[in-house]
Parts: C-alpha cells; sequence; structure tokens
C-alpha cells in the first residue's frame, strides 16, 4: 500500500488526541470515547498473536468528522513486521465469539444507501503493523459514529482496500458510548 492511500493525522492532532481529558464523552457531554484493557480473544481454541495483549482506542469528534487512535501493546514477538487490518464494528466485543461484533461500522448500511461503498470514507479502518510487540494506527473519517456496543476488532490480514475485507477476526476491544 502506498502512503498516498492511507489517512495520515498530522502531528498536532495526533498530539490533541493523546492531551485530551480523560472525562470527556462523545455524547452530548464532549467530543472523546476512550476505551482500554485487555483485548479479548476471538479465537479461544488456538494460540494467537494478540493473547493477552493490551489496547487502547479514542475516537475523538471535530467538525471534519472523526479521528481515530489505536494503540496495541503486548503483541507475541512473532508477530513483529506483519500487518494487521483492526476495524471499527456494529457491535459488542464478545470473547470467544467474533460474529457478535456484527460487520464493519459502515455510514452507506446504516443509512440504508445502494449500492453500499467500501471504503475509508464510509469505515474505520485502523491497519498496523507491529515493531517491537507493539502498534499505532490513526483513522481520519468523515462521519461521526453512532453510540451503542461497538467494538474494534484486529483482523488476520492488511485490510483489503477494494473489498474492506481483513481475513479472520483474532480479537477485539469493547467500545461502548
Amino acid at each position: 500500500m502506498s502512503i498516498t492511500s492511507r489517512r495520515v493525522l498530522p502531528l498536532a492532532a495526533i498530539v490533541a488526541l493523546v492531551a485530551l481529558p480523560a472525562t470527556a464523552h462523545a455524547d452530548d457531554h464532549g467530543p472523546v470515547v476512550r476505551a482500554s484493557g485487555t483485548l479479548s480473544d476471538l479465537q479461544t481454541a488456538t494460540a494467537g498473536p494478540f493473547d493477552g495483549a493490551t489496547a487502547s482506542f479514542q475516537l475523538v469528534v471535530s467538525a471534519q468528522g472523526s479521528h481515530g487512535l489505536l494503540r496495541v501493546k503486548g503483541v507475541d514477538a512473532s508477530a513483529d513486521g506483519e500487518t494487521f487490518g483492526a476495524h471499527l464494528h456494529s457491535g459488542p466485543c464478545v470473547a470467544g465469539n467474533g460474529t457478535a461484533a456484527l460487520g464493519h461500522y459502515n455510514t452507506d448500511v446504516l443509512a440504508g444507501v445502494t449500492p453500499t461503498e467500501i471504503s475509508e470514507d464510509t469505515e474505520m479502518w485502523l491497519d498496523f503493523t507491529v515493531d517491537d510487540r507493539a502498534a499505532t494506527a490513526t483513522a481520519s473519517v468523515p462521519f461521526v459514529p453512532l453510540p451503542g456496543a461497538r467494538s474494534v476488532v484486529v483482523h488476520a490480514l492488511a485490510t483489503d482496500h477494494h473489498t474492506g475485507l481483513a481475513g479472520a477476526r483474532l480479537a477485539c476491544l469493547p467500545v461502548v458510548w
């Protein structure tokens, strides 16, 4: 993937994401959602690189849409150098049950638009490459996700920018607001 195909947040935006107060929420009280904790294993029958890993996710609302920041730590060293897809999903994170997360959060699907566009403009894609057992990803989208029991799902492969697919669901982080 070329750098021109990815949305890159300016350094000032990343600093703003990290510096926001912990008391804000993306609802009537403010523009930020935060979630963190141990990733839930979605493939409990087999060992995987995210078993025991932790993650944090911030969603910041602005006049331009939403900006996401995902950080993952404690990834198995065997995954260093590998790229994984991660997406905001419409459903909750349930350990051992990847289907509970439903599909990608897609604004066209929710609005009933047909044909449905699958892209970085209608979904939040947070692909990352593991380096020294950790990774960080950012994404900016021109929409604000509706509140609810959502999840960030880590997939086995990088996102295919034509289909939005990224392989098996390996782990997830609950994101509720």
